[in-house]
């Protein structure tokens, strides 16, 4: 017998979606308005859960044949537009819009313990990166990134810096409410990842006050003044370093003394060395501790190979007793390519899809995208009938293949029967449902 979540399974999950469009105000002209902000947003969002662009003439049919459609049961959806009046309707959303619900979701994790797997040292990973969902030499508008390529053309691109939350034991990641990286001055000012995380950083303390962070980022992060801003706060970092960017740091290292650690497992060894108090770099007081993490493999006939696994600076103390936790936690950050960026551009999501270019929307079809992925993290976090039926397809792109075809074909009173038809369909018998 499985019960079902009374925060975390998807009723309640839309619900906290809706929550976020209570009091909104729609500037349209209500005499000519047909389809409502909420049923296109939930529209929009029922396409990126089910990695889907042409649900919406299946739905149409179903409508037609029970009075009823799926996206009504499961979305709470009454009317859908056409695709280029939902462009038009999602682009008239401003973008702040979503981020209650990326709270919301997060708040029902909290409620029911399993943002407690997450801590980390009684912190919490916080992981930013950037990344591109959309680039062309001919569609742009006037928040695009330009880049002059070396035959002279100009690539026009959207980017947005995204947060997660991570933790080095848990394969699902929680993301968080994005920044966009764009352009508001035309060209006169070109926007970038650091600006747009300077932007960032005091909403993500803003909505989470009591959350303690410690902040994982590549190796352009690692800077006097980005730095600082995060010691004033009182937070932690763990920054990625590289010799090409922190010269003057890696002269430091090479003369100064360390400390070592080391653990074997099987024929490969984790070899640790840690620095403190080096300066980060010629134009700052901002002294760091660095460490350093090499992997060595012992083959059959002895020969020894090293590879060096990475090299950080952190103002946490390091020690002998937490060296191989922190470590793991820098390593983490990787999280952020594997488990969401590839997923979403490899996964079936579709993130670089050209959904069209009116100003602004680009931005909302990647909110809406990163929440349609961010309740399915939370269901192979949480939801026990979810992951019964993962397990009885045999790869995740079948699972949601089936997800689909059901999803367009058959009416379901709710998300669980819809789980529930597709183990029987993979001859599984499907547990009771309270």
């Amino acid at each position: 017998m499985i019960t079902v979540k009374k925060h975390l399974s998807l009723k309640p999950l839309i619900d906290g979606f809706k929550q976020s469009f209570e009091g909104y105000k729609d500037a349209r002209r209500q005499k000519s308005v047909d389809y409502s902000i909420l049923d296109t947003a939930l529209s929009a969002l029922a396409c990126m859960f089910y990695k889907s662009g042409n649900l919406i003439t299946f739905q149409r049919n179903l409508k037609k044949r029970f009075y009823k459609s799926n996206l009504e049961t499961q979305f709470g959806v009454t009317e859908t537009p056409e695709d280029n009046q939902m462009r038009n309707i999602i682009s008239s959303i401003p973008a702040d819009t979503f981020q209650p619900i990326f709270k919301n979701y997060l708040n029902r994790l909290q409620r029911s313990k399993h943002l407690n797997k997450y801590k980390f040292e009684n912190k919490y990973l916080i992981a930013i990166d950037g990344t591109q969902y959309h680039t062309s030499e001919t569609v742009n508008c006037s928040e695009c990134l330009r880049q002059k390529k070396r035959n002279g053309k100009i690539e026009y691109s959207h980017k947005a810096l995204q947060p997660i939350i991570c933790h080095p034991d848990q394969k699902q990641i929680l993301p968080m409410m994005p920044e966009a990286i764009k352009n508001t001055d035309g060209v006169e000012k070109q926007d970038c990842e650091i600006n747009a995380a300077k932007r960032l950083m005091p909403k993500l303390r803003k909505q989470h006050p009591r959350m303690p962070f410690i902040w994982l980022a590549d190796s352009i992060y690692a800077t006097g003044p980005f730095i600082q801003g995060i010691l004033d706060e009182k937070e932690d970092f763990i920054f990625r370093i590289k010799k090409g960017d922190h010269e003057s740091l890696y002269e430091h290292i090479e003369t100064a003394d360390f400390q070592n650690h080391k653990t074997v497992t099987g024929r490969t060894s984790i070899a640790y060395r840690w620095y403190e108090n080096i300066p980060l770099n010629k134009s700052t007081d901002i002294t760091v501790t660095v460490l350093k993490a090499f992997s060595i493999t012992v083959d059959k006939d002895g020969n020894k190979t090293s590879t060096i696994a990475g090299v950080w600076c952190t103002n946490l103390e390091v020690n002998k007793s937490n060296v191989v936790k922190i470590t793991k936690a820098a390593r983490a950050r990787w999280h952020i390519e594997n488990q969401c960026f590839n997923a979403l551009k490899n996964s079936g999501y579709e993130l670089t899809h050209n959904w069209g270019h009116v100003k602004g929307e680009s931005f909302n079809f990647y909110i809406l995208t990163m929440l349609g992925f961010y309740i399915h993290q939370i269901f192979e976090l949480s939801d026990t009938l979810f992951q019964w039926c993962r397990k009885a397809c045999n790869t995740y792109k079948e699972l949601w293949e089936y997800l689909r075809v059901f999803f367009n074909t058959i009416l379901f009173e709710s998300w669980e029967h819809l789980l529930v038809y597709c183990l029987i369909a993979n001859e599984v018998d499907p547990p009771d449902i309270v």
